[in-house]
């Protein structure tokens, strides 16, 4: 039975790639930093066929050794495992830049010695997004680069970190024998397996409660890319499967305003608490996903997503009147 090699296991993206490894009947490595606390990884101990084919390793990306133990034994890794901030980075290099660039480093050099057949790094749409270079109203396809030198004028730390990385990833991929592949994912949406919410699950909330917004009423009208959360994960096992992938993919289903979104979701949710008012925001998010299209992959609607996402909020008891946001973290 193929083994695969989930890092980050407990986190919101990858838990979900765990879940489809499992239906899929894939034997699952997933490293965690402590396969005991039950918090935040008890989640992944209930999933289908998880008791006979899911295993938890405790590892560190910056820890050598740890991720070697983990990967023994496997065809393939999926690096998903990266620290998404919240709006304030105090220290870039220990919070962001180390893990992100280190860790790939390690998690590479690790796949050599267990002679891992195929690798998937995680990037993110942030690697492509910030660059001031490329037309306003031309989707951005995977030739497009987060400017470094831009991005850190915006203290843009993550999309420098997930850039960095990438960077990394794909030169080692010409220098040494591992297929690696990498996948951008735009800004990822829909409903949790894990207990505790991420940063992004985190913005859509702000759409529907007022105490997560800076404005109250008010919010931009920014635009954004999406992608379900179910949906990049069907794309990180079809780029794994697919012998035909190279290079990088962006990974992204529809841009769209705040004001749009919102829309969308008082159709099918009138008694939640809306901003009202829209401040104008210029510029584009257009994203080109048609490579990974090709490839085979689709997605659902954003409709199906925002049904599926706030009943799920309904059930963790995120909206319970009087129930205060879950962050410090405002939108």
């Amino acid at each position: 039975m193929n083994r695969v090699c989930v890092t980050g296991a407990g986190g919101y993206v990858a838990s979900w790639v765990v879940k489809l490894l499992l239906s899929k009947g894939y034997t699952v490595h997933g490293t965690v930093r402590d396969p005991c606390n039950e918090e935040k990884n008890g989640h992944l101990k209930k999933l289908k066929n998880a008791e006979e084919r899911l295993h938890l390793f405790k590892a560190d990306l910056l820890d050598y050794e740890s991720l070697c133990d983990a990967f023994s034994g496997c065809i393939g890794v999926l690096h998903v495992a990266s620290p998404v901030p919240g709006r304030h980075v105090s220290n870039p290099q220990l919070e962001l830049l180390d893990p992100a660039i280190l860790g790939t480093q390690n998690v590479l050099n690790a796949c050599l010695k267990a002679k891992v057949e195929k690798v998937v790094v995680v990037s993110s749409g942030s690697a492509v997004l910030w660059n001031p270079e490329w037309p306003s109203d031309k989707e951005m396809d995977e030739s497009c680069w987060t400017d470094i030198k831009y991005a850190k004028s915006l203290d843009q730390w993550y999309a420098v970190s997930k850039t960095l990385a990438e960077i990394e990833t794909l030169e080692f991929a010409k220098q040494d024998d591992l297929t690696v592949v990498t996948i951008c994912p735009s800004i990822v949406i829909g409903p949790m397996l894990q207990s505790t919410i991420n940063a992004t699950s985190l913005l859509l909330l702000s759409y529907i409660k007022e105490e997560g917004r800076s404005g109250g009423v008010t919010m931009e009208n920014t635009e954004r890319p999406y992608v379900d959360v179910r949906d990049l994960s069907e794309a990180i096992l079809l780029v794994f499967e697919n012998p035909k992938s190279e290079g990088r993919y962006i990974c992204s289903a529809y841009s769209i305003r705040t004001k749009e979104f919102v829309a969308k979701m008082e159709t099918v949710f009138p008694e939640y608490n809306y901003p009202k008012i829209f401040s104008e925001k210029s510029g584009r998010a257009l994203l080109n996903s048609k490579k990974l299209i090709n490839l085979g992959w689709n997605y659902r609607p954003v409709e199906e997503t925002i049904v599926d996402t706030v009943k799920n909020y309904e059930e963790a008891g995120f909206l319970e009147k009087g129930k205060p946001f879950p962050s410090t973290i405002r939108f």
